[in-house]
């Protein structure tokens, strides 16, 4: 890739031959038109590529939405992208990180609780869906929770007995839906 320093070249862009000429940042980039292999179409490149296609899509929908556009402006700052649209593919393509954690003295009995800790960059997630599952799959409790500006934990508070809990699923609800499931061998223990 080089920059054309020429007049002839300033301003152009499209192919020519075998060199593709593009602008970034009011400079003329011309490049070699990329060659592609007899690639096979494996079926994780075209879930790969599906991925992409509905995070475009997303961020799309994303800058049509006022509010959202003015969030992801804000983020694209913060992570140092080029614009809005670019956050928002972003912010589709990167998972959350959830962590479920217990006191030791924790025997799932009423009134105890779990603390679940969503984090994802920069990202805001303050609202999610906590389902509680024993080990036949059976759901035993489920809450809808929010969380404040000034939390950091969403607290899940038992509103029975469940010695026999197996899992926690994880529904983030804003802006996308993901779903996590965290084993309750899993859960972290904090002494207390």
């Amino acid at each position: 890739m080089a920059i054309a320093t020429s007049l002839l070249h300033r301003g152009l862009k499209g192919a020519v031959g075998d060199f593709i000429f593009r602008n970034y940042n009011g400079k003329t980039v011309i490049s070699v038109r990329p060659v592609y292999k007899n690639e096979t179409n494996t079926e994780a490149r075209k879930q790969a590529r599906g991925r992409f296609r509905d995070a475009t899509d997303f961020a799309s929908y994303a800058m049509v939405i006022k509010k959202l556009k003015v969030y992801y402006t804000q983020k694209a700052r913060q992570l140092k992208l080029p614009n809005a649209y670019t956050a928002a593919i972003t912010d589709y393509l990167r998972k959350a990180k959830v962590v479920a954690a217990t006191r030791s003295s924790f025997a799932a009995k009423r009134g105890e609780i779990i603390n679940i800790k969503v984090t994802k960059s920069v990202f805001n997630v303050n609202n999610i869906k906590a389902s509680l599952y024993n080990k036949a799959g059976k759901l035993l409790s489920e809450q809808s929770l929010v969380k404040a500006s000034h939390q950091k934990l969403f607290d899940f508070k038992l509103t029975d007995d469940f010695p026999d809990y197996a899992s926690m699923k994880i529904t983030t609800e804003e802006p996308l839906s993901r779903t996590y499931v965290i084993a309750a061998s899993d859960f972290i223990v904090v002494p207390g």
